[in-house]
């Protein structure tokens, strides 16, 4: 690359940028008024104190002396919440509210079901006791009653001799009702220890046994370092927020607005190359992206250390005491995550926006964008997920944990899994300026028009102009709509009892109804020919055969990958019962029926749908590397379970390159079968605790229902397969000069004898 044409570029798209008033308001002007806005407002809001009082109806056969005992304030500090009014049972409206009752019973004992509050048996007009309340002008009624077994002969002073029932009567749809029913609740908890203290001493027992242990808490922590722990949780999302924010706006107007304007044409025009172009609008998204999230920060540090000392400072700072002002240290370190934060949103915010057509259009691809980041960036924030080997490969949030481990000073912590963070985020970041470059180099996304017409011109246009193979598109909407599919499927299917039958059928339903079925009719209605949109090529004797090695050969190392992922992201309880419960099952399943629904079937539809149709599309305009790792992604997303996903995306890279390679789908079904097959073989053999014959001991062995392979296997299986490999590489790549793509087939991957 001529880096002096990347400086032409960055300096003219900086210019532009720079004439903008509305970028430059959006990035310089507003952080600094809202920030201290929002302050002001927190504020003014935190000088309001309405206290909340309200009013509870008390009604039943009691006498005044009884009446008292309940409204008395069982605590020493009373804080006036609720408002008392009596109404007796010789009233007419206190005999109206017993009347509305239902039957009275004894009330049964609370559940782990119950809520807060236990629902009273039988049937209650609800009508009619929403008219009681409005007659009493009361939030909630309170109905109490004597106990009826009164076989204690203890007599404490005026308390009585049972604790009393209540029956709350309350509208949980309204707000205050729902408020005053867990003030009312807190009440009768704390009448309820007072009468058992009492209790206590008329039995001359210490009252200290109701009260329970008493612990001690002593934390280490300073002030300064709680203060830390809330903005290390809160900021990093801000600042990522605004990042993503600042680097799409002017990536919409580098390349939808210069499409309005009529600039991109004499842009590309120039001498500089299309991956120069992209570089230079790159670091100038960089710059604007960098620029907002700092700009953020620097006002959120004003706006916050006179916020947080006016609030020290006076008695109005409540829960806000444990939230101090932003330390330097913080400062820094959020510094140092939004630099590769940007350039990874940059260059998705410029590929993203290349497909826009307009400035309008383009801004509705930020929604998009934005749900994708924020379960990223939103996922460190839950409790219990620390850096470790498994989170610091998820990218985003490998970046902001170490970001968070360097604020709480772990920084042994933070250096051991630097480099798999780094790694991670430059791999996402080149991933992400490829696609840029490549949607620069594709004329068709750049100078493409807006479509206008009927929904029946389309259908027909889409109709005649269909080619033999899927579009890139077409292929990721199948992907798409099966995954949707399989989450309702499964949902819906989820709640039948567990039993091979059920099993077997629900397997059915969902690889043949809801994965290849859509595929078929999406092949037969998008393409010319089935045979080529699912690559259903005759393949070569010398590529099975390849294929049915590597299978064999990687099995060792997929299941030490399968173990590796399992420590690293712990199976569930739930999970794991079911897991047992499954192969208790399967112990009593023959054997053919277990090869024909867990490893045929899966495998002949998963490889039609993600090697066949979707990889075909993918593969349009030689994008061979979408089509890897895009079919990889889908197939392994359409797994249930987290440990599922992750194995089968990397092995959908390996068996993606095997489909690209042979120019076959019926290779990658061959492995996928020969590897689920190798795996349901081992794992019955193991679970009915039969030892594997002697000629076996080289290779494998069982141990505790289990089966693991032998070390000098594994090592020399590796082997194997990296001879396989590249053997299998250089063989395709030999063949590429004897071949030619047919023209009406353009990125099918269909290899033909020239």
């Amino acid at each position: 690359m001529n880096w002096s044409h990347i400086q032409l570029v960055f300096t003219r798209e900086m210019r532009d940028q720079l004439r903008d008033r509305r970028t430059m308001f959006t990035i310089c002007v507003l952080p600094l008024l809202l920030y201290p806005l929002m302050g002001l407002l927190m504020l003014q809001l935190a000088q309001v104190k309405t206290p909340q009082r309200f009013t509870i109806a008390v009604v039943e056969q009691i006498d005044k002396d009884a009446f008292e005992d309940i409204v008395r304030d069982p605590t020493t500090a009373s804080d006036n919440s609720l408002r008392w009014s009596r109404w007796p049972s010789e009233s007419e409206l206190g005999a109206e509210i017993l009347a509305s009752l239902p039957g009275r019973e004894e009330p049964k004992e609370p559940t782990d079901q119950d809520g807060p509050s236990q629902q009273v048996p039988g049937s209650v007009d609800h009508a009619r006791v929403e008219g009681l309340l409005r007659k009493t002008q009361a939030d909630a009624i309170l109905c109490v009653s004597e106990p009826r077994d009164e076989t204690s002969d203890l007599s404490v002073s005026s308390l009585p001799l049972r604790f009393p029932h209540f029956l709350i009567l309350s509208n949980q749809r309204l707000e205050r009702s729902r408020l005053a029913v867990l003030q009312l609740q807190k009440h009768i908890d704390a009448m309820h220890g007072a009468w058992a203290r009492a209790h206590l001493l008329a039995q001359h027992i210490d009252s200290s046994v109701w009260n329970g242990p008493r612990i001690v808490h002593l934390d280490v922590a300073t002030s300064a370092d709680r203060q830390a722990l809330v903005w290390s949780k809160l900021l990093p999302f801000i600042m990522l927020v605004w990042a993503l924010t600042g680097a799409f706006y002017p990536a919409v107007d580098l390349c939808a607005g210069e499409k309005e304007r009529g600039t991109l044409e004499t842009l590309l025009s120039s001498p500089a190359s299309r991956r120069e172009i992209v570089w230079g609008k790159l670091l100038t998204i960089m710059c604007f992206s960098i620029a907002t999230a700092l700009l953020n920060l620097m006002s959120m540090v004003v706006t916050t250390s006179f916020v947080m000392r006016h609030w020290a400072t006076s008695n109005s700072n409540g829960a806000w005491g444990a939230v101090g002002p932003i330390s330097f240290d913080l400062i820094v370190w959020l510094v140092l995550l939004v630099v590769p934060m940007s350039a990874m949103f940059s260059a998705l915010a410029l590929a993203v926006a290349s497909l826009a057509r307009s400035t309008k259009e383009g801004q509705y691809y930020l929604m998009p964008l934005m749900l994708v980041g924020f379960p990223l960036v939103m996922l460190p924030a839950l409790p219990g997920i620390t850096l470790s080997s498994g989170t610091s490969i998820v990218p985003v949030t490998g970046a902001v944990l170490l970001s968070r481990a360097l604020m709480d000073g772990e920084y042994a912590t933070a250096l051991a899994y630097l480099p798999s963070v780094l790694c991670v985020t430059t791999l996402c970041c080149l991933l992400a300026t490829r696609w840029a470059v490549r949607q620069f180099e594709n004329e068709s996304v750049l100078f493409s028009e807006t479509e206008k017409g009927s929904m029946k011109n389309w259908l027909i246009r889409m109709w005649i102009h269909r080619s033999s193979h899927p579009s890139a598109t077409e292929s990721v909407l199948c992907g798409l709509a099966i995954l949707v599919g399989l989450f309702f499927g499964r949902l819906a299917m989820g709640a039948q009892p567990f039993s091979w039958d059920t099993f077997a059928t629900s397997t059915v339903v969902i690889q043949i109804g809801l994965m290849l079925g859509p595929t078929l009719i999406m092949a037969v209605m998008l393409t010319r020919s089935v045979r080529v949109a699912l690559r259903l090529n005759l393949p070569r004797i010398d590529d099975l055969i390849a294929c049915t090695l590597l299978a064999v050969c990687l099995h060792p190392t997929y299941v030490r990958l399968a173990n590796l992922v399992n420590r690293e992201y712990p199976l569930g309880p739930e999970t794991i019962e079911a897991l047992q419960q499954f192969d208790g099952v399967l112990a009593s399943v023959p054997f053919l029926s277990i090869l024909l629904v867990l490893a045929l079937l899966p495998a002949v539809c998963e490889e039609l749908v993600f090697r066949g149709f979707v990889f075909s599309g993918l593969l349009e305009n030689k994008g061979v590397l979408r089509a890897v790792i895009g079919s990889a992604v889908l197939f392994g997303l359409s797994h249930g379970v987290l440990q599922q996903t992750i194995c089968a995306t990397i092995m959908g890279l390996l068996m993606g390159w095997m489909a690209y390679r042979t120019g076959s789908v019926v290779c990658t079904i061959l492995f996928h079968f020969l590897h689920k097959a190798l795996t349901m073989t081992i794992t019955a053999w193991s679970s009915s605790k039969q030892s594997f014959p002697e000629a076996l001991d080289w290779f494998i062995g069982a141990s505790s229902e289990s089966f693991e392979y032998s070390q000098q296997w594994t090592n020399a299986s590796v082997a194997v397969s990296l001879i396989l490999i590249f053997w299998l590489s250089f063989r395709s790549q030999r063949s590429l000069g004897r071949v030619s793509v047919p023209v009406a087939e353009p990125g099918c991957g269909t290899l033909t004898a020239g």
